[in-house]
């Protein structure tokens, strides 16, 4: 025969109290719906910001090459054997050379400031994919063709920031270039920034042929970056350095993280507070069973046993909110990930829906967390009630 548990059939049989306890019911109720409200906000809001970071993320890492290396004297010759050795890397799908060159790109009395990218896009540069039309003359990022107003088909003034030596003094390189093509990144800023130009048309504007001053190399494998570097560290010669997307963006991934960190500190003081109810509750409950724990005791109950009542008390709430917790915050990341209920401005953030991406791995931390905030609550009602004077309680 199976061995009755008291403790067990006590610590469930008093989180439902009688009529004339009803105030003790009630707070164990409002004790759980503080944690599921709590556990499935910190699910949920953790859940979005994930994916806000993951969408974020692999669009820097679309929009940019994984690696950029560079020469400390600025620009320098072309040198395919580089080029090649790089290429040798098993983790490398592409490396191309680059000229990058600041300038202001100027139409129907309209001017914009521009980072202009000279590519050779017969080595299938990472950018081809958001590019829209063709790469014969220049291509300008979405918004920044909003800014100044023009269509593709039209002229634009290209002017660098880079001049050329003549017989009067240096004079700044500028030109006039049809817009043949629209980069659309799905990125405000870069797309507001960035244009490109087939690099044998930038050379011959600035007369400065096989000169760059870029090597952008990217990976199958995006995360790869630290294999790769260390390979970079044995090749390069002494006057090149190299740097990741991931040092590029790097204030601005920790900004993120910080958030994430704040926001879960923030949402986990809605179980901090559910557990002092837990306690309150216990507590009370304690006080009002103080002739049911003097009778047990009396029966034979060990002080252990009677603090055991009260820890399982605790666990079981804490265990119960939980799991309502649990079951919210997956069912509203579901339906916001698969449905548009909350609908975001398009040219704002360039999705109609709210982008969640909620790990298991922080749903078990968290449920972790808040079993174990709810556990350590009942810890103090538990151990008045163990240490009660039962000769007292069974004299009144």
């Amino acid at each position: 025969m199976k061995k009755f548990n008291f403790e067990n059939f006590l610590a469930i049989k008093y989180i439902s109290s009688k009529k004339e306890e009803k105030l003790i019911s009630l707070s164990s109720l409002l004790s759980i719906i503080s944690i599921a409200i709590g556990v499935g906000a910190l699910i949920l809001v953790l859940g979005i910001m994930n994916g806000f970071d993951k969408m974020l993320e692999s669009k820097i890492i679309g929009a940019n090459p994984h690696i950029i290396v560079k020469n400390f004297n600025g620009t320098f010759n072309l040198d395919n054997n580089l080029i090649k050795s790089i290429k040798t890397d098993k983790l490398v799908s592409n490396v191309y050379p680059s000229l990058v060159e600041q300038c202001i790109i100027s139409a129907n009395g309209q001017s914009s400031g521009s980072i202009l990218n000279g590519v050779d896009f017969n080595d299938k540069p990472y950018i081809e994919k958001y590019i829209k039309g063709n790469t014969k003359g220049i291509v300008l990022g979405k918004e920044l063709m909003k800014a100044i107003g023009v269509r593709v088909g039209q002229n634009v003034r290209v002017t660098l920031a880079y001049s050329n030596p003549t017989a009067i003094g240096f004079s700044p390189v500028s030109f006039e270039i049809p817009v043949t093509g629209v980069f659309d990144s799905g990125m405000y800023e870069y797309d507001l920034a960035f244009s490109y130009i087939p690099l044998n048309i930038l050379w011959q504007k600035m007369q400065t042929y096989d000169l760059i001053n870029t090597i952008a190399i990217n990976l199958y494998n995006p995360y790869d970056i630290n294999k790769v570097g260390k390979y970079l560290e044995h090749i390069l010669p002494a006057s090149y350095y190299f740097v990741t997307w991931a040092q590029m963006n790097k204030n601005f991934f920790t900004a993120l993280k910080l958030e994430k960190i704040a926001m879960a500190i923030i949402l986990l003081l809605i179980i901090i507070v559910a557990a002092f109810d837990i306690m309150n509750s216990l507590t009370m409950l304690v006080m009002e069973k103080v002739k049911d724990i003097a009778i047990l005791v009396s029966l034979g109950a060990t002080a252990s046993n009677i603090k055991r009542i009260f820890i399982k008390q605790g666990l079981i709430l804490g265990i119960i909110g939980t799991a309502f917790g649990d079951f919210l915050g997956l069912t509203l990341g579901y339906l916001l990930k698969h449905y548009n209920i909350v609908s975001l401005p398009k040219q704002v953030y360039y999705i109609t829906k709210i982008p969640v991406d909620i790990t298991f791995t922080y749903v078990v931390i968290i449920s972790i967390v808040s079993i174990g905030l709810c556990t350590l609550a009942s810890l103090y009602p538990a151990s008045k009630a163990s240490k009660m004077n039962v000769i007292e309680v069974l004299r009144q």
